[in-house]
């Protein structure tokens, strides 16, 4: 195996001291502090090298310098254009993590930032016919030099490698030929139907959307009763402070941004809070190459030396997964979590996620953190957001866990075993609700999801015209997602089982359903109350007038009271002072949440536009971090483009 920077090296020169005496000598550190970094490597494990830096005892140039000097290697220039003709296949490159940078007659000098073994030069020697000189770089200058020799590998592949190899699942067509020809039928049927006997095909589609309904609340009452009568993974405090420190695994955090700066402080603040050794995060900020505000705040903070800068390439689609997908291809953590650059988790929540991981076995490869937001109590609008989440991670998806039914995942705190993510083939770069999308696939391919009493804090929009952008993306994502798996439904039910079937159905079809049925029914009502017209009890004969007053009595209260239990827990659990007029507050919306059923059938409408007119449009509202009320949002996007068109927002 070949050694590892910042342990101490066997060389041919006897004479070299090792690394730290090293570092004492030049007089790159104090003994205080080569002791500290010992007593942590005792405690933590790691390379001596990367904890010195991890305690920011010494500058990342700085410490390559000196083991360059110990390894009597020379250092890379990255300021220089690579001066290769032919650069390393980017599977050998990635393999060795190696990139050939210059030649001289018979000799190809190779960048590295850990020396490879006698094996892997010789390896490297016979595919190139030269003689393998190795030049030592830091991770950061390897990752520069990446950029440079393979954007074009890496974005094809953070684009394309799902619909390569799974085309099935992939979103980059809204429908295929057989979805057109059945929608059309649907459109020209419908239309003779109305011709030949309007009054008999309404009553159908009442019949038909009266089922739909029945079918839908009557399974979510089940994954909430079951929701109410499930706990989530707990860990201990004492299971956690027993973690032997000296074996946790590297962790990769994604952490993708675009228009960020304003939060780029904040965020690196509460990743540090993170109780993990910091040698062993593998921070990865995904920056849009064309973000230059976001991009020059970054170079002017103190960011940690585990953090790494990766520019995303403009490109089509820009979206989140793509950025993601981007950054997952040189990340190095055996698991890996994504947080947006709001996020606030729980400082414990990685170990949590990890004893989580081992305690559920090996066919759990998914761990969901549970979402709240921080400013749930500023308006209406973000108690109304409160109280779903609270219903969503605290019944919903413990139902759906208990169900063993496709989980959809949160957009952020997801956490993954690194090697299942990547069998999957990570996100779909073209599905703008990739966290669904991806919770149907683990599911497709028999993997299990399990939830973890550990909450991620977010902010949520308190204007309403940021909330319906952001819901119109969700609800257009959960029809993208519908479609896509719903291309061949005899296969999907042959693969996901009966219960996986319907429960895919009652959570990726019933999301954006719901919302459009909901409006026409609402109409008629008024309807009747206010002008009585007479076609209307014609469409409720008999036992259908007496189901679909039980939905709207029943159905409604069942929503309505999940939402009160749920927002009740919340405050009680999470309020830090008063949690009486807090719950009061949060209950009293949960009552109201007629209201807010509105606006998402304004959200759903303008999905299914949005989805017929520009597909893989990402829309998402961006909320600064000041005080409640201090000042508006303002708004990021993620635009589609084409090669015609500059992507601007």
């Amino acid at each position: 195996m070949a050694p590892e920077v910042g342990q101490e090296y066997e060389t041919e020169h006897e004479e070299t001291p090792p690394l730290g005496q090293l570092l004492l000598q030049k007089g790159c550190i104090t003994p205080q502090q080569l002791q500290a970094a010992l007593a942590f490597q005792e405690k933590s494990g790691g390379k001596l090298g990367e904890i010195l830096i991890a305690l920011d005892f010494i500058k990342p140039r700085d410490l390559f310098n000196v083991l360059a000097e110990q390894l009597h290697f020379h250092r890379a220039d990255v300021t220089e254009p690579v001066g290769v003709e032919h650069p390393l296949p980017a599977p050998l490159a990635r393999r060795f993590n190696a990139i050939a940078i210059e030649e001289h007659g018979d000799t190809l000098r190779v960048a590295v930032s850990e020396p490879l073994s006698e094996e892997e030069r010789s390896i490297l020697s016979s595919y190139t016919s030269k003689q393998i000189e190795q030049v030592l770089a830091t991770p950061y200058e390897l990752e520069r030099l990446w950029s440079q020799v393979y954007k074009r590998d890496l974005l094809a592949e953070s684009i394309n490698k799902l619909e390569m190899e799974q085309p099935q699942n992939s979103a980059t067509r809204v429908l295929t030929r057989n979805q057109v020809m059945i929608f059309c039928l649907l459109v020209l049927g419908s239309i003779l139907a109305c011709c030949v006997s309007g009054k008999h095909y309404l009553f159908i589609v009442n019949v038909v959307c009266q089922s739909l309904y029945f079918f839908l609340a009557v399974f979510k009452a089940m994954i909430i009763y079951r929701g109410m009568n499930t706990t989530t993974h707990e860990v201990r405090p004492a299971d956690i402070s027993k973690l032997d420190e000296d074996k946790l695994p590297i962790y990769t955090i994604l952490v993708p941004l675009f228009r960020e700066a304003n939060v780029l402080a904040d965020l690196v603040r509460h990743i540090e809070a993170l109780d993990y050794p910091k040698h062993k995060l593998d921070v990865r900020l995904l920056l849009e190459e064309d973000d230059t505000e976001t991009i020059e705040r970054a170079k002017q903070l103190k960011i940690p030396y585990y953090f790494t800068f990766v520019l995303v390439p403009n490109s089509h689609p820009r979206t989140k997964p793509k950025a993601c997908n981007y950054g997952l291809i040189r990340a190095r953590g055996d698991y890996v979590v994504i947080y947006d650059a709001e996020d606030r988790p729980e400082p414990d929540q990685l170990k949590k996620v990890l004893l989580t991981f081992q305690q559920a076995g090996p066919s759990v490869v998914c761990v969901q953190a549970k979402l709240n937001y921080f400013n749930g109590n500023q308006n209406l609008l973000t108690r109304w957001f409160t109280q779903e989440y609270s219903n969503w991670f605290g019944l919903l998806l413990p139902g759906v866990m208990a169900l063993n039914i496709p989980v959809p995942l949160g957009g952020t705190s997801n956490h993954f075993r690194m090697s299942a993510l990547k069998e999957l083939n990570a996100w779909d770069p073209y599905n703008v609700t990739e966290d669904a999308d991806l919770g149907v696939r683990l599911y497709k391919f028999g993997y299990q999801t399990a939830i973890v009493d550990s909450t991620t804090w977010e902010e949520a929009n308190s204007q309403v015209r940021n909330w319906i952008r952001q819901r119109t993306r969700w609800i257009k994502g959960y029809i993208q997602t519908w479609l896509v798996h719903m291309r061949h439904p005899v296969q999907l039910y042959r693969d996901i089982g009966g219960r996986g079937f319907w429960g895919f159905q009652a959570m990726i079809l019933g999301t954006p359903l719901l919302p459009l049925m909901n409006p026409p029914f609402w109409a008629m009502m008024v309807l009747w109350y206010a002008q009585h017209q007479q076609w209307i009890p014609a469409l409720f004969p008999g036992a259908i007038y007496y189901v679909a007053a039980s939905l709207l009595v029943l159905g409604n209260f069942v929503f309505v009271y999940s939402g009160v239990v749920g927002t009740y827990a919340f405050a009680h659990r999470y309020a830090t002072s008063n949690p009486g007029l807090l719950s009061f507050r949060l209950v009293w919306s949960a009552v109201l949440a007629p209201v807010y059923w509105a606006l998402m059938s304004i959200a759903a409408y303008r999905a299914v536009w949005q989805l017929v007119a520009n597909p893989f449009y990402w829309e998402k509202p961006n909320t600064d971090w000041f005080p409640p009320n201090s000042r508006t949002q303002r708004m990021k996007e993620f635009p589609c483009h084409d090669a015609t068109r500059d992507a601007n927002t």
